[in-house]
């Protein structure tokens, strides 16, 4: 029988389904990411205080709903596996929600601002529901742990492009529509959310799920807590990544980075240009990198690349363009390695759970992991908007026509805004660093443990019996050799003495 470790499960299917549903996702969560605050400002005119409460109360929700569909995903037993009856159910309310969230309606402002609570929430809901079993795929798709970072890497480009295509695609259908703002976004939010919904569905269709609990009874929330708890992988990636959240600086501040540090808006798109191009190779490389070295072994050595980087940029000044962008682009190439293995290392820690506890909690990790990607988000702008605020920026003005004039930044400020694109980031690669460093699933360790589990998961569907008599000669023979490669390295080191004790004899005599 072909050892499970080596065996191949992913198919060409697999592939290409898991890199479309995710291609038709990122064209969703694109879309809003990008637009929907200027959407609901400008064109649906959703009042200010009205915009700013509903995205604290979304993101406080999200903090708490992921853990809850996580558990209900982990106690969830069908026919179709865990995961994929979410994958199946989700596409149409998808599409729907998305495109109902950029039509604006001809409402009163109480009635708009209810209707933009209500479906702002629901597609929300929608998407937390499709999100968390989509990401929980990869653990699930194949046994072989080294299958998952190539695979990873591989569809995570076709997520970028997606996840891209909403920036050019809306100002390409206003123009089609002969400026009219409102029509272009409803049309907009119509084909993202059909076409995203409806290659969302490979993630069903295309997939099978070939892990699975040995415990066929739904878990106890106690018994998921238990496993989280012992689940140490898990805590130390997430904790590495929240503490790393300002690694992302950067990009986060590039707009200021473009405009005060190198006098140019327009070069914003440079820099974004450099962290993305950059980054996308880090993707490509990073399934390569996971086949020769140890995930711990390639997170602690780029994050040192990105602490040196940002050190090597403060120390050289940002009076040269080139040095600054440069430094820029070396830094995205880490960050694009570390936040795809991060997938991969999720998965892995999911593994380690079944291991440790016997139970598999793919809803309840996964959820964590989209937990720790909004932590970090919500942490880069709240840091930034403080640290503007703290280094005496001055915000743009308007003239006596309307007009936004960009005020002159005194060089303390300009300074604050070198140290927030350069220290700042330093201090978050090498705080994401000490958790990693005590992050021990990795090496031999590993080997022994996946060992472990594929003998389990034979044993449990019928391709092993398990003999306890033989298992029991397997020890007592492991045991007489151990002894007896004891007693002849005691013989060897008596032999290897011999001579100095002889010597010893004859200098007394």
């Amino acid at each position: 029988m072909e050892a499970t470790a080596q065996k191949k499960y992913l198919t060409p299917l697999n592939k290409f389904s898991f890199a479309a549903a995710g291609f038709g996702q990122n064209l969703i969560i694109g879309l809003v990411n990008s637009y929907i605050l200027f959407f609901y400002t400008d064109v649906f005119l959703l009042s200010a205080p009205v915009t700013a409460t509903l995205m604290l109360v979304a993101r406080i929700w999200d903090a708490l709903n992921d853990p809850i569909m996580g558990s209900i995903v982990d106690k969830t037993r069908t026919r179709f596996g865990k995961l994929r009856p979410y994958l199946l159910a989700t596409p149409i309310p998808l599409a729907l929600t998305t495109s109902l969230l950029f039509f604006v309606p001809d409402f009163g402002e109480v009635g708009k601002s209810i209707y933009a609570c209500v479906t702002y929430l629901a597609w929300g809901m929608v998407y937390t529901v499709c999100d968390i079993p989509f990401w929980g795929l990869p653990a699930v798709l194949t046994p072989n742990a080294e299958e998952r970072v190539p695979f990873i890497s591989f569809t995570r480009l076709f997520h970028v492009v997606g996840n891209s295509l909403p920036i050019v695609l809306v100002p390409l259908i206003i123009s089609l529509v002969g400026g009219d703002a409102q029509k272009g976004y409803l049309f907009a939010g119509i084909a993202c959310g059909v076409i995203g919904g409806g290659l969302f569905s490979f993630a069903f269709f295309g997939t099978e799920e070939r892990c699975h609990d040995v415990h066929e009874d739904k878990p106890k929330m106690s018994q998921i807590l238990k496993a989280f708890w012992h689940n140490k992988p898990l805590k130390l990636i997430v904790l590495a990544n929240v503490l790393g959240f300002m690694r992302a600086l950067p990009v986060t501040s590039s707009l200021y980075i473009a405009t005060y540090l190198l006098g140019n808006t327009s070069l914003n798109i440079i820099v974004l240009g450099a962290w993305g191009v950059s980054g996308l190779i880090g993707m490509l490389v990073s399934g390569k990198l996971a086949k020769r070295y140890t995930c711990r072994r390639i997170y602690l050595t780029l994050s040192s690349v990105g602490l040196l980087s940002s050190l090597i940029l403060f120390v050289s000044g940002y009076s040269s363009p080139v040095v600054l962008l440069l430094s820029v682009f070396v830094s995205g190439f880490p960050y694009g390695v570390i936040t795809t293995i991060n997938y991969g290392m999720i998965s892995e820690s999911i593994d380690y759970t079944e291991w440790k506890t016997g139970m598999r909690t793919e809803g309840f990790s996964v959820s964590f992991q989209t937990l720790m990607n909004q932590m970090m988000g919500a942490l880069q702008t709240s840091l930034l908007a403080w640290m503007l605020i703290w280094i005496n920026f001055r915000q743009p003005v308007k003239n006596e026509l309307g007009d936004l004039i960009t005020q002159i930044q005194t060089p303390e400020t300009l300074n604050g805004l070198f140290f927030i694109v350069t220290i700042l980031p330093a201090i978050g690669w090498a705080l994401s660093m000490i958790p990693i460093a005590f992050y021990d699933f990795s090496g031999k360790k590993k080997e022994k443990i996946y060992e472990e589990l594929y003998l389990r998961r034979a044993i449990a569907n019928g391709e092993l019996v398990y003999d306890p008599d033989a298992e029991l000669a397997r020890l007592e023979y492991q045991k007489a050799v151990a002894e007896r490669r004891q007693r002849a390295q005691s013989m060897l080191e008596n032999v290897n003495t011999a001579p100095y004790l002889f010597q010893s004899r004859q200098k007394r005599q």
